[in-house]
């Protein structure tokens, strides 16, 4: 018989200490409730393979495929981690990316496969006398030999495609509600807590749209109240903007295709709740608060810190306080690319993934970018006095520990405010804006639980902050001021129209092209007024013009409010005329002046005459004589292409 202090030493007896280590092995992974990973025993360190490599990178790839957790998702392959089942929070990691395989796949899959290598003990001078006589070597696959498996005929399309991971239940694209698990027919994995939608009562007909921010609160189911109801919200429709937030989650799956906007919390000052309310919807999207992300440095930074979040497992984008002009072309683009595709730390190409990505921005004074402001849903946030005296209802502490402990609960009742709508006859009304399948969707569904009027602030919010329309406003205000016929034109009709009536009436006898509204533009504020040559000069004007053609404004004209917008019309062989058509203007101030200027007097210009009231944009009822030198237009040049204006429709 062996003693245990000779386990250890060389001999026919040291299977024991090998057999019972497995047998400690086995049991730690009975206790853990899952299965150990598979060891293969025929697999170098050193990569190389002991005996038929075929045979071995098969039995790898089954193992990694019978796992349950891999999945083909982009260009990826990724792997469910932190949770065995997609009842777990999983995390899909990529393990290869456009075929080439990640850094830090030998340790992903190390949940699935392991190595094993038995070596032997030397034998030779100075070996030590109380050593086995062989050991085992237990080792990660090395990467050389998982780039082996993902080379294997036939492994991307052995593996189930999920075009759409979530980490919570979701509606289809039919409405249809996926629980967790993976739904062959739809491509889409489900992971996290199981819910079904709450049914709610119907809601009461004939309701008026909420006055105050109160009768929302009184609309919505239990927990979405509690959670809400602590914020200082500006308006009834900044609450409902707010609530589009969960709404978006739940329909993800139908959204990533069609895009869906950033949120932009306003706020009239510090310490008012923007943050917390932006943090509440990362936990109910992702389960934890997002990390912070800055909006400084160039769009290599921006793009690693978005792959930095998305590599760790999040799906929210949380650039909190921002100051100053916010002009980021990446963060733009990000926003509304149906596909993400970033470079990962780990790898060479860049992944792509589908953009199931919630945005969430707070500022309090930023002058965001048009594109930027057209691309995000507004929430405002308002509060008289000092923050720091006022006694909230809730701590932040309370108001992320409630959101945190009833996730599924919410997410529950916002699915059932979808159900609602959908008992209701799917009802669909309009909703103008950017985003059309996203507008219209969440705005039919809000207003058919009795909350209109989804997005009616955003014309409100782009007048605040849009430096193109405030600066289009002073320029309107300079012009009508100055009482400069030859510049402006009276409407009649509907200012839409102004632009079609430029074009049809007669060619003005002065008209008055890019060049001629240099000073104008300059003294707005819209140009450099000096610095920049002719040529720059001429091309900066043309470049804005051509950006604000058929945007409608509204300007202050002493008491009375009147609409204004650029028109253009083409003049042939690359020359475009432009002018400021003006609704409701009072009779003194279309009296004025004939000067354009600068340029001193300009009798007639544009067939206008001095007198109580400007000329029609149509100049008459004269039918448009034909343009002797008139040819194609440049399309750089001519305004007359029609300005897909979605930042004030």
């Amino acid at each position: 018989m062996v003693s245990f202090a000779e386990f250890n030493r060389r001999g026919p007896h040291n299977w024991i200490v090998r057999d019972l280590r497995k047998a400690q092995s086995a049991s730690l992974a009975m206790a853990r409730g899952v299965a150990g990973p598979r060891l293969i025993t025929n697999v170098t360190s050193s990569g190389h393979f002991i005996g038929e490599a075929t045979e071995t990178l098969d039995v790898i790839k089954r193992c990694l495929k019978d796992s349950g957790r891999l999945f083909r998702q982009g260009n990826s392959v990724v792997f469910l981690m932190q949770g065995h089942l997609p009842s777990g929070a999983c995390v899909a990691k990529p393990l290869v990316v456009d075929g080439a395989v990640t850094k830090t796949a030998s340790a992903v899959v190390s949940n699935v496969v392991y190595c094993l290598e038995t070596k032997a003990n030397s034998t030779g001078k100075g070996a030590k006398v109380d050593q086995p006589s062989e050991y085992t070597l237990q080792f990660a696959v090395p990467q050389s030999v998982l780039q082996q498996v993902a080379s294997m005929d036939g492994f991307m399309a052995e593996i189930l495609e999920a075009r759409f991971i979530s980490s919570h239940p979701v509606f289809d694209d039919d409405f249809n509600w996926l629980d967790v698990g993976y739904h062959e027919s739809q491509r889409i994995l489900v992971c996290g807590q199981s819910f079904d939608p709450v049914e709610l009562p119907p809601i009461e007909p004939g309701l008026a749209a909420p006055a105050t921010v109160k009768e929302v609160l009184d609309r919505l189911p239990p927990l979405i109240r509690e959670w809400v109801s602590g914020f200082h919200w500006n308006s009834p429709v900044d609450l409902i903007n707010y609530l589009a937030g969960p709404l978006m989650m739940v329909l993800m799956p139908m959204l990533v295709e069609a895009g869906h906007p950033a949120i932009m919390f306003w706020g009239n000052k510090p310490g008012i709740g923007k943050s917390l309310a932006a943090q509440c919807l990362a936990i109910l999207k992702d389960g934890e608060q997002a990390a912070v992300s800055s909006l400084e440095g160039g769009a290599k930074e921006i793009e690693n810190q978005i792959a930095s979040e998305l590599n760790d497992g999040r799906s929210t984008m949380f650039f909190d306080n921002q100051k100053g002009k916010i002009n980021c072309p990446t963060l733009e683009a990000n926003i509304t690319d149906a596909q993400l595709g970033y470079r990962a730390f780990f790898a060479q190409s860049k992944i792509r993934r589908p953009n199931d990505v919630m945005w969430l921005i707070t500022t309090n004074d930023a002058v965001p970018s048009d594109d930027l402001l057209s691309r995000s849903a507004h929430v405002r946030l308002h509060y008289e006095g000092d923050p720091g005296k006022h006694q909230f209802t809730r701590t932040e502490d309370q108001v992320v520990g409630f959101v945190k402990a009833n996730r599924a609960g919410i997410l529950a009742e916002v699915a059932g405010l979808v159900w609602r709508w959908q008992e209701a006859g799917r009802v669909m009304i309009h909703t103008p804006g950017r985003f059309e399948k996203f507008n219209n969707v969440v705005g039919s569904i809000l207003a058919a639980n009795g909350l209109p009027g989804f997005l009616s602030n955003a014309k409100e919010e782009v007048r605040q902050h849009s430096i193109t329309y405030l600066q289009l406003v002073a320029l309107a205000e300079r012009l009508i001021e100055s009482g400069n016929q030859a510049f402006v034109c009276m409407v009649d009709g509907d200012i839409q129209s102004a632009d079609d009536e430029f074009k049809r009436g007669p060619r003005p006898t002065s008209p008055k092209e890019q060049k001629d509204w240099i000073a104008h533009l300059s003294s707005a504020g819209v140009i450099p007024a000096a610095g920049m040559t002719p040529e720059k000069q001429k091309a900066a004007a043309t470049q804005y013009l051509n950006s604000v053609v058929k945007v409608p404004v509204d300007v202050d004209v002493g008491e009375q409010n009147v609409q204004a917008m650029i028109v253009s019309r083409p003049l042939g062989k690359r020359r475009v005329a432009y002018a400021l058509a003006v609704k409701g203007l009072p009779p003194v101030a279309a009296g004025g002046n004939s000067s354009d200027g600068g340029a001193g007097a300009d009798s007639g210009v544009n067939d206008l005459a001095v007198g109580p009231s400007v000329t029609p944009c149509d100049h008459g009822d004269t039918p448009a004589a034909p343009d002797a030198g008139s040819g194609p237009t440049d399309p750089a040049t001519n305004a007359d292409e029609g300005q897909q204006d979605d930042l004030w429709d």
